[in-house]
């Protein structure tokens, strides 16, 4: 008999709830979450470093040029056949059609239940959604509404009630706001959180809104009747209220690595801290601009994605200024 160590037995996936989605189920469903045509995709299998299971960009094969969401990949989503991410901040109008909160920590139910009453006093609806690792909660709006207005109502509601939300006052657990951002600048795209009644990749379980049955006849009858957010509600919601610095939300933005190249030589991106992706560039706070008081924004300096070997200060400083300030000065020949 053989003392090999035998590779542990997994258990097959399941195979998703494959559904005849009806054309005016899926319309509806647009009109409630779907506020842009961007949107993000979940793998179908998982990382193999980490076996997680992350969201990208889906992309045309041919152009490399991004899928644009539409009824028949939303007709997917609700079927099972895949997991999409949805964007919250229409870029055209800095506005959203819904607010979502999610949470994932060990108080992450007990919180958004009393997020949820705590609306409810306000005269604002929400539902509860389960997710794999916590829960998320949705507010639908009567009309698109400002991001940063929504943002700054949220925020007070959970500060009020003690509620920690992650990434303030380097808060590691808490909870998430979306929209994530007060406005998005060209090229971006802020952050997706799963599209509602999707099946999660990993255990190919699909969540429901815990206070309606859990089929999609239910599910849509009650997302129907939940009253919606209006415009002169979050005014008087919010007025004279706004997210104060200390607490204001700032979420990761994921580093770059150093342009390979031959591996030698100066490499800008070893000695910034990159802001924002756009437009094919990483932006920055310029060294020379920051050395003379100025670049109150923090983004005068671009650097090439595509070789950041090439970088330009929109403010004027040359290269050798900004080699200068940052303790390599470019010799000179």
């Amino acid at each position: 008999m053989s003392t090999a160590a035998q590779a542990p037995w997994i258990p097959p996936r399941p195979k998703p709830e494959l559904l005849a989605t009806d054309s005016a189920l899926v319309a509806e469903y647009c009109s409630w979450f779907v506020n842009r045509r961007a949107y993000t995709r979940q793998s179908d299998r998982p990382n193999p470093d980490n076996n997680r299971y992350y969201y990208y960009q889906p992309k045309e094969r041919a152009t490399k040029t991004r899928l644009a969401l539409n009824e028949g990949t939303v007709r997917l989503h609700l079927s099972g056949a895949q997991t999409i991410g949805l964007y919250a901040i229409n870029p055209e109008t800095q506005r959203s059609k819904w607010v979502a909160i999610d949470a994932d920590y060990t108080r992450a139910h007990r919180d958004l239940a009393a997020l949820k009453l705590e609306l409810k006093e306000d005269g604002v609806e929400a539902a509860l959604e389960m997710s794999r690792r916590g829960a998320h909660l949705w507010i639908l709006c009567d009309e698109p509404l400002p991001a940063k207005t929504c943002r700054v109502y949220i925020y007070n509601l959970a500060l009020r009630l003690g509620v920690p939300i992650k990434g303030t006052l380097n808060q590691v657990d808490g909870i998430e706001i979306f929209p994530r951002q007060d406005e998005l600048r060209e090229g971006e795209f802020g952050n997706a959180i799963r599209g509602p009644l999707g099946i999660h990749r990993a255990n190919m379980h699909r969540y429901w809104f815990e206070d309606a049955a859990p089929n999609f006849q239910a599910q849509f009858a009650y997302l129907r009747q939940m009253k919606r957010l209006t415009a002169e509600e979050l005014e008087t919601f919010t007025e004279g209220l706004s997210i104060p610095e200390e607490f204001q939300s700032r979420p990761r933005v994921e580093q770059p690595v150093s342009f390979l190249g031959n591996g030698k030589g100066f490499q800008i991106l070893e000695h910034v801290r990159v802001k924002r992706k756009s437009s094919g560039n990483w932006w920055t706070r310029c060294p020379s601009c920051e050395k003379q008081g100025h670049d109150k924004s923090g983004d005068n300096l671009a650097i090439s994605v595509a070789d950041p070997r090439f970088y330009k200060c929109w403010a004027g400083c040359s290269k050798e200024m900004i080699r200068e300030a940052l303790g390599f000065p470019i010799r000179q020949r």
